[in-house]
């Protein structure tokens, strides 16, 4: 599945104000914990045996950097709410930040294509 479908995918289970039932977010992680824990073992990988670079400045693994950071946000606020409640969890702010994040690139590094599949 492709980032932007992932976000799209995710942006369908929200109501009108930006919230989901915790019944829905807790579909969303399972759907896509396996690939969570691939990106994160490669990611904690690159980091340990490249420790003075900055994985946020590899164009190559920007979209990677950005599913996971949208899988950790997703599953704290998750784990904020309450369980058995009827409390929602807010996303709106959540998917905002990812979409609008550069990821620490440089400005003529950005236009990187958001449906690009993952490598």
């Amino acid at each position: 599945m492709r980032f932007k479908e992932v976000i799209e995918e995710l942006e369908a289970l929200l109501n009108l104000e930006g919230f989901c039932s915790r019944d829905k977010v807790a579909w969303w992680l399972l759907k896509h914990e396996e690939r969570y824990i691939g990106l994160s073992k490669i990611k904690d990988t690159l980091e340990a045996e490249f420790p003075d670079r900055n994985l946020r400045e590899q164009k190559s693994f920007i979209i990677e950097l950005l599913f996971t950071e949208l899988y950790e946000d997703v599953n704290k606020s998750f784990e904020t709410t309450k369980p058995f409640s009827k409390e929602e969890v807010c996303l709106k702010d959540i998917i905002m930040k990812i979409k609008t994040s550069t990821n620490g690139l440089n400005r003529k590094d950005k236009n990187f294509k958001w449906d690009s599949s993952p490598r």
